[in-house]
């Protein structure tokens, strides 16, 4: 699994981590993407509901224990 921290307030900064996320799922990894706040921009949201209904998890959670979880990790801030 692979661990994308979304640390960024800036809408296109979301957008970004959130799109990149969806290409690490068209290689064929699993990804859960931790999310503090609110989701800035409706491309944001819709990479994020893509990801939700591909069964991915998107949302807040603990950081560390993703982390401790993930296989590789990606920190977009």
């Amino acid at each position: 699994m692979i661990a994308v921290i979304v640390n960024a307030t800036d809408p296109h900064r979301q957008a970004e981590a959130l799109r990149a996320a969806l290409g690490l799922t068209l290689r064929g990894a699993r990804v859960e993407v931790v999310v503090d706040g609110v989701l800035a921009s409706p491309l944001a949201r819709r990479a994020a509901e893509t990801l939700v209904s591909f069964g991915h998890r998107v949302g807040p959670d603990d950081v560390a224990a993703v982390i401790r979880r993930a296989d590789a990790v990606e920190v977009w801030t």
